[in-house]
């Protein structure tokens, strides 16, 4: 199996639950010989909840100000 990230060696290898989330305190799963990636199936769902969040962000409004004119800001405002 190759590492997403490297595309080094990955070896399975286990793993302790510290925040006891209420299951098994040990598990197993595949990490990283090269750069130490974790592939495991609770880190890829956060990972991927986290992207579509950073993907989603709506970008504030103060930030759009030194870029657009009065006019823009007015029809960016109406939108929102």
């Amino acid at each position: 199996m190759n590492c997403r990230r490297c595309q080094g060696c990955m070896a399975r290898d286990h793993f302790v639950d510290l925040m006891e989330s209420g299951g098994e305190w040990w598990t197993a799963s595949w990490r990283c010989i090269n750069c130490g990636y974790v592939l495991d199936p609770i880190l890829e769902q956060n990972r991927r909840k986290q992207q579509v969040e950073m993907v989603a962000a709506p970008v504030p409004a103060t930030a759009l100000q030194e870029d657009l004119s009065e006019e823009e800001l007015t029809e960016f405002d109406a939108a929102a």
